[in-house]
C-alpha cells in the first residue's frame, strides 16, 4: 500500500510565473468616488511577463469634467460626449479581468471607484471578489532607498522604466506593468516566489530581520520540522509545520512575541526536515527538542509530575499571605478550599477528589465568597482536563503493540504509547526508530542514520565556552532521510513525554486513524473520567456558580 498526498495550489502557493496580473488605472473627475466620476478606465492582462492584451475606454461622466481635471489629464467634455456611461462598459472591464491578481500604483483609489460603479449598477465589488497587489507599498519596501519618492512618474524616470505614466489610463497602466515585473525581481532576492509570499512581502520586507528571509528560499512547501542556529551553530529553536516555509517566514511578519525578536536577532541558519504528515512532524519535533533543549522552547518539557503521572497540585493561590506579625497559631485556620487541596494532592485521580473540590465550591458560593468559588471550580475543570490526559496516556502504556493507520501520512507501530516504527510504503517493510534494545538503528535501503549526539547544556565547546545545544553532525535537509531515526529519549520522563505527545495527537486527529493491528496484551479503552455535570447532579445544581463544565 502506498501512501501519498495530492498537493494543491492552495498548499504550495501559485508561482508568480503561473499568475495572471491585471493592471488597472482609472481617471477622474475628483479624489473621491462619492462625489466624483469616472472618465476613463484602461487595463493590461500579464502572466510569465508577457503583455497578452489592453483595455482602453473613455466614460461620460454625467456631470462637466473641472477645468483643472482637463489640464491634468487632457480629457475635456468634447472627449466624452460620445463615450459610453460607466454602467455600459462593465461587463466588458469584468471580462477582461476574468480570475486575475488586480494590480495598481495606488490600487486603493482606482478599486474605490470601480467599486463605487459596480454597486450603483447591483454588482459584486472587485475589492470583495479578487486579490489586489499595489505596487506603491511595494515600491515603499523594495526601492525606497533608490529613489526621491514612491510617485509612478519619478519611479517610471529613475528607475527607467519603458513606458512613463502621462495621467492618461493606458499610459499609467503600461508604466505601473513595467513597473510590477522590476518589482517582482527585486521580490525574488528575498526568495519571494508564490503569490502568498508576494501579498506578505510589505510586512516581510519592513522586518528588522527582513535580510534574514533569503534563509527561507529554499524550505519546502510540505510538512516537517524546522531548527534555527546561531553564528556557532547552537540551536536555538526547534519547531514543526504543516507548510515549513509558510510557517518560518510567519515570524518576519505576523508573530510579534518580544522573544521572537530576540530569536531572530540570534538567527544565522535555518535547518528543516521534511516528514510525510503532522503526526510524524509533532513526534521528530518533541524528540528533538528533549534532545537539544533549545533555549527558546517553551514546549516539550516534562513538569515534575506526582506519582500517578499528573502535573502537581495547582499552588495555593487563594491562601491569605502570612504577614510578619503573624505566628502559626495566629494565622488564619484551615478553610474548606486549603483542606480539599491538600486531600486532592494524595488521590488528584479519583471522583472523590472531584467531589470534594466541587463541595467547597458549594459551600463557597453559598458563603457569597464568589471569586474562590468561581477559582475552585476553574481548578475542577483543570484537575479532569489532567485526569482524562492521564488516563488515555496511561491507556496506551499497557496496550502492548498497536500499528495504526494515518489517513495520507503512514501505517505507525506503537509501542507502549511510543513510535517504534513508521511505513510510507508496505513494500519497504516498516522504519524502525529504536524505541527499544533490539530495534535496528539503521533504515532499511538507506543505510545507519542517527541523531547527532548533543553536547550537554552549558558543556564547553570547541573555544571553551560554554555552549546550549550544539547538534555535532550535519542534520539538514540533503538526502532522503527516514524522519523518526531520530531515537526517543530513553529516560522515563523522556519516554512518558512522548506517550502525551502521540496520545493527545490520535485523540484529536480520531477521525484519521484506523487500528490495523493489535499485539498480545494489547490493554482496552481506558475508563472514562466522570464527566463534571455527572459528579454536580448529586448535589443540586442550584449549589454551583457559573456555567457547566465542558465535557472532554
Amino acid at each position: 500500500m502506498t501512501f501519498a498526498v495530492q498537493r494543491t495550489f492552495d498548499d504550495l502557493g501559485t508561482p508568480l510565473a503561473d499568475v495572471t496580473f491585471v493592471v488597472v488605472d482609472v481617471e477622474t473627475t475628483g479624489g473621491a468616488p462619492s462625489g466624483s466620476r469616472l472618465t476613463e478606465v484602461a487595463a493590461a492582462r500579464y502572466r510569465g511577463g508577457e503583455l497578452l492584451g489592453t483595455f482602453q475606454t473613455l466614460v461620460r461622466p454625467d456631470e462637466r469634467i473641472p477645468p483643472n481635471i482637463t489640464a491634468l489629464t487632457g480629457i475635456s467634455d468634447a472627449m466624452v460626449a460620445d463615450a459610453p456611461p460607466a454602467g455600459a462598459i462593465l461587463p466588458a472591464l469584468l471580462e477582461f479581468v476574468g480570475d486575475g491578481v488586480i494590480v495598481g500604483h495606488n490600487i486603493r483609489f482606482d478599486l474605490s471607484f470601480l467599486d463605487h460603479a459596480l454597486r450603483s449598477t447591483d454588482r459584486q465589488p472587485l475589492s470583495g471578489s479578487h486579490v489586489s497587489v499595489d505596487t506603491l507599498a511595494l515600491a515603499r519596501r523594495l526601492v525606497r532607498d533608490e529613489v526621491a519618492d514612491c510617485k509612478l512618474g519619478t519611479l517610471a524616470h529613475q528607475l527607467r522604466l519603458p513606458h512613463r505614466p502621462s495621467h492618461r489610463a493606458l499610459a499609467d497602466v503600461l508604466a505601473t506593468g513595467d513597473l510590477l515585473h522590476l518589482l517582482l525581481e527585486r521580490a525574488g532576492t528575498y526568495g519571494i516566489t508564490g503569490l502568498a509570499e508576494l501579498l506578505d512581502l510589505p510586512r516581510l520586507v519592513g522586518h528588522p530581520q527582513a535580510a534574514k528571509l533569503r534563509l527561507t528560499t529554499r524550505l519546502p512547501h510540505r510538512p516537517g520540522v524546522y531548527w534555527f542556529t546561531d553564528a556557532a551553530g547552537n540551536v536555538l529553536y526547534v519547531g514543526k509545520a504543516t507548510d515549513l516555509q509558510a510557517r518560518v517566514r510567519s515570524y518576519f511578519s505576523s508573530d510579534d512575541r518580544r522573544k521572537i525578536g530576540r530569536l531572530l536577532r540570534q538567527l544565522h541558519a535555518v535547518h528543516h526536515r521534511t516528514c510525510p504528515g503532522t503526526f510524524t512532524a509533532e513526534v521528530l519535533e518533541g524528540r528533538l527538542i528533549r534532545a537539544w533543549d533549545p533555549p527558546f522552547n517553551r514546549q516539550g518539557k516534562v513538569r515534575r509530575s506526582s506519582r500517578n503521572g499528573m502535573a502537581p497540585a495547582m499552588a495555593p493561590a487563594m491562601a491569605p499571605a502570612m504577614t510578619p506579625a503573624m505566628t502559626p497559631a495566629s494565622a488564619p485556620a484551615p478553610t474548606p478550599w486549603r483542606s480539599a487541596r491538600r486531600r486532592r494532592g494524595a488521590r488528584a485521580d479519583s471522583v472523590d477528589a472531584l467531589e470534594t473540590l466541587l463541595t467547597t465550591m458549594a459551600e463557597l458560593a453559598r458563603s457569597q465568597q464568589y471569586e474562590e468559588a468561581a477559582t475552585c471550580r476553574d481548578e475542577a475543570i483543570r484537575m479532569r482536563g489532567r485526569m482524562v490526559a492521564a488516563r488515555r496516556t496511561d491507556a496506551w502504556r499497557s496496550s502492548g503493540q498497536v500499528t495504526v493507520t494515518i489517513a495520507d501520512e503512514a501505517e505507525v507501530v506503537l509501542d507502549g504509547g511510543m513510535v517504534a516504527g513508521i511505513a510510507l510504503d508496505a513494500g519497504a517493510g516498516v522504519h524502525w526508530t529504536g524505541v527499544g534494545p533490539d530495534a535496528p538503528s539503521e533504515r532499511i535501503g538507506a543505510g545507519p542514520v542517527r541523531l547527532p549526539t548533543p553536547r550537554p547544556a552549558g558543556a564547553p565547546g570547541p573555544d571553551g565556552a560554554p555552549e546550549r545545544s550544539r547538534p555535532s553532525g550535519s542534520m539538514g535537509p540533503a538526502g532522503p532521510v527516514m524522519p523518526l531515526d531520530v531515537p526517543v529519549d530513553e529516560r522515563e520522563e523522556g519516554r512518558e513525554a512522548e506517550r502525551v505527545i502521540v496520545a493527545r495527537w490520535l485523540e484529536v486527529h480520531a477521525d484519521r486513524v484506523q487500528i490495523v493491528a493489535l499485539g498480545d496484551g494489547a490493554a482496552g479503552p481506558a475508563t472514562p473520567v466522570v464527566r463534571l455535570p455527572e459528579v454536580r447532579g448529586s448535589m443540586g445544581s442550584s449549589d454551583l456558580p457559573g456555567p457547566s463544565a465542558p465535557a472532554a
